[in-house]
């Protein structure tokens, strides 16, 4: 997806305002380890990319781009389509102005950015992204009209990805049962 974000946004003419100015930034709550679960109904996201476990509770809504803020992957940027538990080491982007700003297209804008915001990164032994750091983070931001366009293509676009990726593990598990049938 790099070089289709290249092409949307490398050239792309409009406004550019901090991130602050777009969203406000807001630290997860942490959770003692021991109130994590291996099920639940809602997966708690801290530094890492995946979840570091399950609650019964959440913090944030769904629709909703999450941060890494700590950790070897601090910088990463997800987008969470149901409600999760935001952790102590995750931040996580409340739309001020949901009118002029489509979370997907700041999402897929802070996702092209990525490399940009791990290099915000501060310390050895457990890095993280500082949150004034953040605040200050520019993004470009045209007309919510140019904003829905570019987020329709780039849906598309995983769209189609996700179903390829869907029949190339369909294909495979099918060539596994075949071989397998080869060498009875």
């Amino acid at each position: 997806m790099s070089a289709i974000y290249q092409e949307m946004f490398g050239s792309l003419v409009a406004q550019t305002l901090k991130l602050g100015q777009v969203a406000e930034v807001v630290k997860g709550k942490q959770v003692n380890g021991t109130e994590l679960l291996e099920q639940g109904d809602y997966y708690v996201m801290n530094g890492g990319t995946l979840p570091s476990g399950w609650l019964y509770k959440y913090n944030t809504e769904a629709n909703t781009i999450s941060i890494s803020e700590g950790g070897n992957s601090c910088g990463y940027v997800q987008y969470n389509t149901s409600p999760y538990w935001s952790g102590g080491h995750c931040y996580s982007l409340k739309i001020l102005h949901p009118q002029e700003t489509s979370d997907l297209y700041l999402y897929h804008f802070l996702k092209w950015q990525e490399e940009n915001i791990m290099a915000l990164r501060i310390g050895s032994g457990l890095p993280n992204i500082q949150k004034k750091d953040l605040l200050h983070f520019p993004v470009i931001l045209p007309t919510i009209t140019q904003q829905n366009k570019i987020v329709l293509i780039l849906s598309a676009i995983e769209e189609k990805v996700s179903c390829e990726i869907s029949i190339t593990q369909y294909f495979v598990k099918q060539k596994e049962y075949l071989l397998s049938q080869l060498f009875i």
